[in-house]
């Protein structure tokens, strides 16, 4: 029990820190719908704790390892407070947390399916906001009772370390095309300034590491164009995959543009 709340201060204080990696990923069928992932790993975070906690186990409990999923919809239907676009954004949705304290794993991951891939900035831009309103997150910890591993307050304490001055960039997506520009730095810069859990991040660099931003595209088939930072694409050209990290992108906010044609 002891351990369990030690993870759960952790998990809260790494969420203000640059112990997190973030990935998401959009993959498009054929047909250009298609789903978006959100992958947060905390497996640093595990690392950290289980250094922290030395390697003797004074109460004798065996490593936890889990893997579950629940789902948006229940939360979704019942809800009084989402618009009906919202709902539809949410409803076939899920939340999963993969686990293994042995292995010093801990990834959290919100899946949501689009129906195509024009609703996808729209999506992207307004899930965590709509996730957050509903408190899904907080229910979802709260039903699993004696589970401390999962921190409340997630999605209103992970926003703009998901999404760095998200107001200052323009996602777009259509058949054919998948871009993310910067298109206001001074707002970038004031949002940046005024953003006390950016701050928190960057100062954490040094003793945590860096905090690393990725997306990967899996296209319906082989990429035609492509340029971003930290760029990388499969053999087949149908995965491409962008990198940043916190410290670069606070140094050169372009850094997280992207631009693919297919």
């Amino acid at each position: 029990m002891k351990r369990n709340i030690v993870i759960l201060l952790l998990v809260q204080l790494l969420l203000l820190s640059s112990c997190l990696d973030v990935e998401e990923k959009i993959v498009i069928n054929k047909d250009q719908s298609g789903n978006y992932t959100l992958t947060m790993d905390m497996s640093r975070l595990m690392k950290l704790t289980k250094e922290m906690g030395g390697k003797s186990d004074s109460t004798g409990k065996i490593p936890e390892k889990k893997d579950s999923t629940a789902y948006f919809k229940p939360y979704i239907d019942t809800s009084s407070v989402l618009t009906e676009k919202e709902k539809a954004m949410l409803r076939d949705g899920s939340f999963r947390i993969k686990m293994d304290e042995a292995q010093s794993e801990m990834r959290i991951m919100i899946n949501l399916p689009f129906k195509n891939v024009q609703d996808l900035p729209d999506l992207r831009n307004t899930y965590m906001k709509a996730l957050d309103k509903t408190a899904i997150m907080n229910k979802m910890v709260d039903k699993k009772e004696g589970d401390e591993s999962i921190p409340k307050d997630m999605t209103s304490d992970v926003g703009s370390g998901i999404n760095p001055a998200q107001n200052s960039y323009t996602f777009f997506a259509a058949p054919g095309k998948i871009s993310n520009k910067l298109t206001d730095q001074k707002l970038f810069d004031k949002e940046v300034a005024n953003d006390s859990t950016l701050q928190s991040m960057k100062g954490m660099v040094t003793m945590m590491g860096e905090m690393i931003y990725k997306t990967v595209v899996v296209l319906p088939k082989a990429v035609k164009k492509y340029n971003g930072n930290g760029s990388v694409v499969s053999a087949d050209k149908k995965t491409v995959s962008f990198k940043t990290t916190l410290t670069e992108l606070l140094k050169n906010p372009k850094s997280l543009e992207f631009e693919l044609n297919y």
